[in-house]
């Protein structure tokens, strides 16, 4: 990572938002089968409709001015609908819309690790787009596991916990939560996102199937080749058939670059059906698919939509598959 202390941007939950379906699911081979904010929790509304709990938060930086990472202020607690409504077009029969609560704050990467990020620490770069794209673009052909000790060395990095217990040698990781946190959002390090987080970061206050950007209103009208998804995300429609460099296309209403597109990000929770209404949810236990999120390069645009998910097996390196790393606050 190219930051010591994160520059913070605090977000404006109540900042005006400008606002990748279906249940098309990944091969290891990265191809796929066909097939509410801070402040006193007494005073926060739904005021803006869009199924979100939330109050105002202040705009900062930090003194080394990285714009890495954003920070998501939730606490005391902000409820969200995660999942898809019934009526949105391409959606998966596993995107029941149900009510999350969110109590805890964490950062999140604006962008996708990059390959020079991952080489600079991991001392390899497993891209199959490394030359073609570039040390700007994101790595890919990288596992879960690859990404949690990525997410343990910036930790050591940063004079921080890790969060995982690592085994074996690269790239051939195994990894799993250290035994004293509960779940992933109880450890002080870099981590994973967990699914609800990625969602909440991604529709950063929106309902509609991908977020808003300027001349783009979030709605999906194809399956395939969407017009607002090509303002903010790469596909297979518009990507000529590989990844891109990071933050070309246009960010959501909280500066977070490709989260619909370039490549699939895996996410902390292994793949099941959502439960009911949650707080601060992790997902299951050890299972054996994990979930990934975003939709990639290669996808159709329904693949794209804020809700998609997905799943592939934990070591799968397909040249689709990448992440972004977060941090609880």
């Amino acid at each position: 990572m190219r930051h010591s202390t994160p520059l913070i941007v605090v977000l404006s939950l109540a900042f005006l938002a400008w606002g990748c379906g279906g249940s098309s699911k990944g091969n290891p081979d990265g191809s796929p089968l066909q097939d509410s904010g801070s402040g006193d929790a007494a005073a926060d509304t739904d005021a803006d409709g869009d199924g979100d709990t939330d109050s105002d938060t202040d705009t900062d930086t930090d003194a080394d001015g990285d714009s890495n990472w954003v920070l998501i202020e939730v606490s005391p607690s902000t409820t969200f609908n995660m999942g898809s409504p019934t009526w949105e077009l391409g959606r998966g029969t596993d995107e029941t819309q149900h009510s999350v609560t969110l109590t805890i704050d964490f950062e999140i990467m604006t962008h996708e690790v990059t390959q020079a990020e991952f080489q600079a620490l991991m001392t390899y770069n497993p891209s199959y787009y490394d030359t073609e794209c570039g040390a700007d673009c994101p790595v890919e052909q990288v596992s879960w596991h690859e990404a949690l000790e990525y997410a343990n060395r910036l930790s050591t990095q940063k004079g921080l916990a890790r969060c995982f217990d690592c085994t074996g040698t690269q790239p051939d990781f195994t990894c799993a939560l250290k035994a004293e946190y509960a779940k992933p959002q109880d450890c002080p390090g870099y981590r994973l996102p967990t699914e609800a987080e990625w969602e909440y970061a991604a529709r950063a206050k929106n309902s509609t199937a991908f977020y808003p950007s300027p001349g783009n209103d979030g709605n999906i009208t194809n399956v395939d080749s969407d017009p607002n998804l090509d303002q903010i995300g790469w596909y297979v429609f518009n990507s000529s058939g590989r990844t891109h460099p990071k933050m070309r296309k246009e960010a959501n209403a909280w500066g977070l670059y490709d989260m619909s597109g370039n490549v699939w990000e895996w996410v902390w929770d292994w793949y099941r059906d959502y439960p009911g209404s949650v707080t601060d949810p992790a997902g299951a236990g050890a299972d054996t698919i994990q979930v990934i999120r975003g939709g990639s390069w290669y996808s159709d645009a329904v693949d794209c939509r804020s809700a998609e998910r997905s799943f592939v097996d934990p070591t799968s390196r397909g040249d689709v598959y990448g992440f972004r790393l977060v941090r609880s606050n």
